[in-house]
């Protein structure tokens, strides 16, 4: 007779395969990284979204890794304001440039997900804050819930024709609305006062931006009905 240990790895299996989710069954993972063996740095503040779903656990957690190497790991155990966030100190001997990869570990399930994003690493960069912390996804793309904008979440502009620019659904009902978009130090790196036309490929001043969180206003200013939300950067290696 199989153990129910047994039953529910089996269980996990089927799941995987039929949702084509890229997991492994694991125990809680033994990642570490020394900080001594590197010289630079950069810090992150992270929430991890499984299948389009916020993750509320102290005890989930976020490794980010370059090739097998484990370069920063913590719990997301940081809470604030209702969200679970991992405060992560990152490390390379490079000063930039580094493209790392992400695994999120979903406690309650006991499953190692391959994070479907990467970001460069830049020497003293911080990625996320309190009010808009990074989103480590274990899936894209995610549609936002219906209380929020219909768009993409995440730009990868290579040129391929896929999530190339900033695409809301249905744009041309929007057409009173502004939008304006933010990098992380709060600049402003893209506006347009009505009429958005799908066309933002994560530019600024004709230069393509950095891997990064960014964050969108999009306002209707006569009747005040707004939108915000985070739009993922990442390009090509």
């Amino acid at each position: 007779m199989k153990t129910f240990k047994q039953i529910k790895t089996m269980l996990l299996l089927v799941i995987a395969t039929v949702t084509g989710i890229n997991t492994a069954i694991a125990a809680d993972p033994n990642w570490t990284v020394n900080p001594p063996d590197f010289q630079y740095n950069m810090t992150m503040l992270a929430v991890i979204n499984i299948d389009c779903a916020e993750q509320l656990s102290p005890s989930n957690r976020i490794g980010i890794f370059m090739g097998n190497e484990c370069r920063g790991t913590a719990l997301t155990s940081t809470v604030i304001n209702g969200k679970f966030m991992a405060s992560l100190f990152v490390y390379s001997n490079t000063v930039n440039g580094e493209s790392l990869s992400f695994k999120v570990y979903d406690a309650a399930n006991d499953i190692i997900y391959d994070a479907h994003l990467t970001v460069k690493f830049q020497q003293n960069a911080s990625y996320g804050t309190a009010i808009s912390p990074y989103v480590v996804y274990s899936k894209f793309p995610c549609l936002v819930n219906k209380q929020a904008l219909p768009a993409n979440n995440l730009i990868t502009p290579d040129g391929d024709g896929i999530n190339d620019f900033f695409a809301i659904e249905d744009v041309d009902s929007y057409k009173d609305f502004a939008l304006t978009i933010y990098n992380d130090f709060g600049l402003e790196v893209y506006k347009i006062s009505r009429d958005y036309k799908n066309n933002w490929g994560a530019t600024y001043q004709d230069k393509t931006l950095p891997d990064g969180a960014y964050y969108f206003l999009f306002k209707n200013e006569t009747n005040g009905k707004e939108y915000k939300g985070i739009i993922n950067v990442v390009n090509p290696d």
